[in-house]
């Protein structure tokens, strides 16, 4: 049945009263769709039912979250945490230390921690046997979970799933996870910092007693003990010997010149005073050789023997420094908001589903509509042939 034409006599009155009439394509829409109201309703009410009924079967999912900052690895440092620095320490991370904590938050190795900590294949009913198993339980659990930063550079994550206490105890393991790793990751670096301080100490030891062992051998060959001590005593006997020659030198000359009774007697002692004292200054030079040979290679091993104390002395502290860092129990992140058993559900909001369900059936009903009566107005046997 065609819809009837426009009432002329309704369209001049309507120009008379200083109206102004439809325009004639937007008139015949609206005569169509008031033609088609009933199954418009109805395809409405339909999609809007089975909405209904398809959000009721849609399964209930609960979310909790957790805000946290990331400590500055300054303050995991030994140089943070003993004072080796002058430097103005940082106490949270910056924008590197955020990127690396929210890296470390999307890492496989804690999507693996919190698949084996909480039975996730099972959750999500995931077949072990597959060989896309490990794909499809780490698809799941990233289309649940959710890392960003927030506007004041906190970090915020977040899970759903459909046991509110589990997704608790979820949340609260994912932080731990992240806070476990980059520990790690600061840590590896200062185990590897260590183990090179006592792979230098191990060697500055054994070269201590290589040195020591030649300062011995040197000095028991040379008699050389003590070079300064020495060498001011080796002085001080040849200046003694040195006067106490040459004033038995002088008196044997002297009684050689006067002569007299006693003369030969005196000569004759002074002679064998003068051959003693040459004797000692043979004996004397003898052991200054030896010392000023022995004083070069003594004095550059006791100064490399000294510079290596030193340094064993500053490794040994940082390595004890090193050690109380690793034995220590710290953090590298800063809880700002701890998770909640949540008491709502997050999903799904079934109001949204079954009103956007209807405005789209409307919707959809109104193009249809349109679609067959505009069909109507063509001869299709006459267009196809």
């Amino acid at each position: 049945m065609r819809p009837s034409k426009p009432d002329l006599t309704s369209n001049m009155a309507t120009k008379k009263q200083g109206g102004t009439a439809p325009p004639p394509h937007l008139l015949g829409v609206l005569r169509s769709l008031w033609q088609w109201r009933k199954p418009i309703l109805l395809l409405t009410i339909a999609g809007t039912v089975l909405a209904a009924i398809i959000s009721l079967l849609l399964p209930v999912y609960y979310s909790a979250s957790t805000t946290f900052l990331t400590i500055s690895p300054d303050q995991i440092s030994i140089d943070g945490v003993f004072g080796n620095t002058n430097a103005r320490m940082q106490f949270y991370g910056t924008g590197d230390d955020i990127d690396r904590a929210m890296s470390v938050a999307e890492s496989d190795a804690l999507v693996d921690h919190m698949v084996k900590a909480f039975d996730l294949y099972t959750v999500y009913d995931i077949d072990t046997a597959k060989a896309k198993a490990p794909l499809y339980v780490r698809r799941e659990f990233m289309s649940n979970y959710e890392v960003k930063k927030n506007a004041r550079d906190a970090i915020e994550l977040e899970i759903m799933d459909k046991d509110p206490i589990r997704v608790d105890a979820m949340v609260r393991a994912a932080r731990s996870q992240v806070n476990d790793i980059s520990l790690t990751l600061v840590r590896g670096t200062q185990e590897r910092s260590a183990q090179g301080l006592r792979r230098e100490i191990a060697s500055a030891e054994a070269t201590l007693v290589s040195i020591d062992e030649r300062i011995r051998s040197l000095r028991e060959r040379s008699g050389v003990y003590n070079t300064e001590a020495q060498s001011e005593a080796l002085a001080a006997k040849t200046a003694t010997l040195q006067n106490a020659t040459v004033t038995a030198e002088a008196k044997l000359e002297s009684y050689r010149r006067n002569g007299g009774r006693g003369a030969r007697d005196s000569i004759a002692k002074y002679r064998v005073q003068l051959a003693g004292y040459q004797s000692a200054r043979i004996n004397l030079d003898t052991q200054l050789v030896r010392l000023n040979a022995s004083l070069g290679p003594l004095d550059n091993l006791e100064e490399e023997r000294k510079r290596l104390n030193d340094a064993l002395s500053k490794n040994r502290i940082r390595l004890k420094q090193y050690e109380t860092i690793l034995g220590t129990d710290m953090r590298a992140l800063e809880v700002v908001e701890d998770a909640r058993v949540p008491v709502a559900k997050s999903s799904p909001i079934r109001s949204l589903i079954v009103v956007g369900a209807a405005i789209f059936s409307f919707f959809a009903a109104v193009v249809g509509v349109l679609l067959i009566d505009s069909g109507r107005k063509y001869d299709w046997g006459q267009v196809f042939e």
